[in-house]
């Protein structure tokens, strides 16, 4: 698990060998460039592709994949070159057999990049959290979730000190008629820099869905541990395309 945090240290220092971070187009790559960037990632070429896959299984069933990828890139210096991607997948799936619906799984790693230019909203911290979750719909009302994360930074500025801890989650959604639901959440966090301290806090929710895309929310969460916050309210709006 330290290969990640050390190659993101070293990517960290990469970018800032260079003061000149000026966004310098590259040369216009030449035939056979654009021919071997196929398959060779150390080109960095600016570009966008849609690529597409079709798989049959032994069972009967297909999948098919389609995947629109951007890549810009530019000069940062002689020897340095970088590249922002997109990509962006469909999938379709299609089987003979019964799915099971009812349970779900993901998972996914993200990066927290502190890039406040505000002192007093920077948390100065750059941090890696990997996550994964599991649920179930008991009934077409009913569904129960258990989620659980994993903080580390991986850089820490003006004597932060360093982040580790464990995230989990047991929410809990039950859906009302017209479009309403309510929620309920369990939620602990093991500090392990902080003396392997636990902190625990319920939060209550409720939202509607309207007649248009849109979902509003409201929530209230109460800490179970000691500390210096009573509570806290939270307002969501979500457009769904």
């Amino acid at each position: 698990m330290r290969v990640i945090p050390v190659f993101c240290i070293v990517t960290l220092l990469l970018l800032t060998y260079d003061k000149r971070l000026e966004a310098e187009p590259l040369p216009k790559p030449t035939k056979a460039d654009e021919l071997k960037q196929l398959n060779d990632p150390t080109l960095l070429v600016t570009h966008v592709s849609l690529e597409s896959e079709w798989d049959q299984f032994k069972d009967g069933a297909e999948r098919a994949n389609w995947t629109f990828t951007g890549l810009w890139a530019w000069r940062v210096s002689d020897c340095q070159d970088w590249a922002i991607r997109f990509t962006l997948p469909f999938v379709y799936d299609r089987t003979d057999r019964g799915l099971n619906d009812k349970w779900r799984t993901a998972g996914g790693i993200e990066l927290h990049a502190d890039t406040a230019s505000d002192p007093a909203f920077a948390e100065n911290v750059w941090r890696l959290k990997w996550g994964w979750g599991v649920a179930h719909d008991f009934t077409h009302w009913f569904s129960l979730t258990a989620n659980a994360e994993y903080n580390r930074s991986i850089a820490e500025e003006d004597n932060v000190r360093p982040q580790s801890y464990l995230d989990m989650a047991v929410p809990a959604t039950f859906i009302l008629p017209q479009h309403w639901s309510v929620s309920a959440k369990y939620r602990t966090v093991l500090d392990f820099n902080n003396g392997d301290r636990w902190a625990h806090t319920l939060t209550a929710g409720i939202a509607k869905r309207l007649k248009v895309p849109v979902v509003l929310s409201a929530t209230i969460e109460k800490p179970l541990s000691s500390g210096t916050r009573r509570f806290q309210l939270g307002l969501t709006v979500v457009y769904y395309f």
